[in-house]
C-alpha cells in the first residue's frame, strides 16, 4: 500500500513510537481517503512493530464517529499489544515458520 509523505504510519516508524491522528474539523469522507483508510474513519492510532532493535511493520487501529479519539492510554495499550506481535512475528521467522 502507498501512503503519502506525512503519513501517520510513516511518523511512527520514523518516531518508533506511536501516533495518534484525527479528522477535527476536516470533512471525515476526504480526510480517510488522503490517508487510503475505509470511509468514515475519523480516528487513527499508527503503532510501530520492534523487535531486538529492529522495525517490523507498523500496526495501525481505526475508529469511527461513534467512538471517542485515541488518548494516551489507548497508545500505551496499542505499543504494548505491537510489541507482543513484533516479538511472535520476529519468532516465527526465526523459526523458519
Amino acid at each position: 500500500m502507498a501512503y503519502a509523505v506525512g503519513h501517520p504510519a510513516f511518523q511512527a516508524y520514523a518516531r518508533r513510537g506511536s501516533v495518534r491522528a484525527s479528522a477535527g474539523q476536516d470533512p471525515a469522507e476526504g480526510w480517510a481517503a488522503a490517508r487510503n483508510w475505509p470511509d468514515g474513519t475519523v480516528h487513527g492510532l499508527c503503532v510501530v512493530l520492534r523487535s531486538r532493535g529492529r522495525t517490523l511493520g507498523v500496526a495501525t487501529f481505526l475508529r469511527m464517529p461513534a467512538r471517542r479519539p485515541f488518548d494516551r492510554a489507548d497508545a500505551d495499550y496499542a505499543e504494548e499489544v505491537a510489541a507482543r506481535v513484533a516479538a511472535a512475528l520476529d519468532l516465527a521467522g526465526a523459526a523458519g515458520v
